[in-house]
C-alpha cells in the first residue's frame, strides 16, 4: 500500500522509502507489506495502538532491523546494501523511545557524540562543531546539564539530552519513537515545537494523536502491521478509523483550528 500526501513543507524530493516491506521477530511478522515514502522536510507522523509496528518501521528506516523482505532505499540506495553505516549516520538521526546509558559520560560529552559521524578518524571535534553542540543544547534546555552525568538525570531529562545530540548531528532524516515520552506537558510542546522548526524530514511514531494531528503535516495510521489510512490528520483520525482500530467511542472534530480527538467517556 503506497502512501502519499501532504507535509507541511513545499521541497518534496524523494530521500527515504520503504517499499513492500515485512518485518518479523522470531518468525513473527509485525509489519507487512508497508510502503511509505518520506520527502525532503515532511514532517510525518506514524501513530497507532501498541504492537502495531509503529517503533519496528522506525527500525526498519533507521538501518536497524532488516526487512525480511521488500527494500528500503535512502536516495534510491538501498539502505542495507548499497549505504555503509557512517553514511547513513550523517543521513539519519535516531531518537529511540529509551535510550539506557550506564556508563559515566557527561551530558556535553553525548551530545558530541552526534558529530561523529561528520569527523574522520581520530579527528577532534573543531570550534564549529562545539557551537553546533552548544546550540543544540541551548535549544533543548539543556546546556544547564552540561557538566552533569547523563545516569544522574531522570527519564526526561535524559530525553531531551538524546534529542540534542540528534539535533548536534544535522541529519537529512531524523526518526523519533516517542519523542514525548518522559516529558511534561511544556517540554512536549516545546520538542515537538523545535523539530517541525528542523531543517530535515522528520518521522515520529507517536501515541498522543493530538500532539500528532497538531504538529504533522501527514499522518500514518497503523494497525496489526498494516496501514489503515494515511493522508491530513483530519482525514486519518475520523470516528470511523479510530473506533476500528483503538475499539472505544472517540469524538473527532475541529477545535481551535486543530483537528482533535476526544474519548467518549462512559
Amino acid at each position: 500500500m503506497a502512501v502519499e500526501g501532504p507535509g507541511k513543507r513545499q521541497n518534496q524530493t524523494m530521500l527515504l522509502e520503504v517499499e513492500g516491506i515485512i518485518c518479523d521477530y522470531d518468525g513473527i511478522e509485525v509489519l507487512q507489506e508497508v510502503t511509505l515514502r518520506i520527502g525532503a522536510g515532511e514532517i510525518v507522523g506514524v501513530i497507532g495502538p501498541n504492537g502495531a509496528g509503529k517503533s519496528t518501521l522506525v527500525r526498519a528506516m533507521s538501518r536497524v532491523l532488516r526487512p525480511k523482505l521488500g527494500r528500503a532505499l535512502l536516495d534510491g540506495c538501498d539502505l542495507y546494501d548499497a549505504v555503509t553505516a557512517p553514511e547513513a549516520a550523517r543521513s539519519i538521526a535516531v531518537v529511540p523511545q529509551e535510550s539506557s546509558t550506564t556508563f559515566e559520560f557527561t551530558c556535553q560529552e553525548i551530545i558530541l557524540m552526534g558529530r561523529s559521524p561528520h569527523l574522520k578518524r581520530f579527528q577532534v571535534e573543531s570550534p564549529q562543531d562545539l557551537t553546533i553542540v552548544k546550540q543544540a543544547m541551548l535549544r533543548t534546555d539543556t546546556w544547564e546539564f552540561r557538566d552533569r552525568l547523563i545516569t544522574k538525570l531522570s527519564g526526561g531529562e535524559r530525553q531531551r539530552v538524546i534529542l540534542a545530540r540528534a539535533f548536534a548531528q544535522e541529519p537529512q532524516v531524523l526518526l523519533l519513537d516517542e519523542p514525548t515520552a518522559h516529558l511534561d506537558i511544556g517540554h512536549q510542546i516545546q520538542t515537538m515545537k523545535l523539530v517541525t522548526e528542523l531543517d530535515c524530514a522528520v518521522v515520529a511514531a507517536m501515541h498522543d494523536l493530538n500532539l500528532a494531528s497538531a504538529y504533522c503535516g501527514r499522518l500514518v495510521l497503523l494497525n496489526c502491521g498494516r496501514i489503515v489510512a494515511s493522508g491530513l490528520p483530519e482525514d486519518v483520525l475520523t470516528q470511523e478509523h479510530l473506533e476500528k482500530v483503538y475499539k472505544i467511542p472517540v469524538v473527532a472534530e475541529r477545535r481551535n483550528g486543530t483537528w482533535t480527538v476526544l474519548p467518549k467517556m462512559p
